[in-house]
């Protein structure tokens, strides 16, 4: 797949359909060929690095793809207004992403209501509150703390945005 000028080569499992869905161009291909030795679990090994490697030294792969219009597997490209990963320190990842949001938006979380924050020593020390991640999505996170255990955050709780 090419979306917005960037390769995308992997397993048609929806991920792809994401991307596809979020870019404004987007040209679609099968891989219709396969090697001799394909593994049942590594495709990624044997399948996608092959046409990968060909792609990036300009050598399209014509005869080993083929013009598809569409994803089989095609999710929902909206943002999931969840806690979808905690991780040690106690930081929780939600699936919102971060550019749908101004700074002057609160994200609530249960009862809290939190604010922005561009890096954690902006926030006052035991303030939790939101900020953008390093992949572009809105983290909760606590200056000198645990977010996760001060406001009782799991996988799956519901988080949206407010003006």
């Amino acid at each position: 797949m090419l979306a917005d000028e960037k390769w995308y080569i992997g397993p048609d499992n929806g991920l792809l359909s994401v991307v596809a869905a979020r870019a404004s161009k987007v040209e679609l291909w099968r891989i219709i060929w396969r090697p001799e030795n394909l593994s049942r679990s590594f495709h990624g090994r044997d399948l996608f690095a092959p046409i990968a490697a060909l792609i990036e030294k300009g050598a399209f792969p014509h005869g080993k793809l083929a013009d598809t219009v569409r994803l089989q597997v095609a999710l929902d490209a909206g943002d999931l207004g969840e806690i979808i990963y905690l991780d040690h320190y106690g930081n929780a990842m939600t699936g919102l992403r971060a550019e749908t949001m101004k700074h002057s938006d609160k994200l609530l979380l249960g009862s809290a209501v939190l604010p922005y924050a561009a890096v954690f020593s902006d926030a006052p020390s035991g303030q939790p509150f939101w900020y953008e991640n390093s992949i572009g999505l809105i983290e909760i996170a606590l200056n000198c703390g645990n977010a996760a255990a001060l406001l009782d955050i799991k996988v799956g709780d519901p988080v949206r945005c407010t003006s």
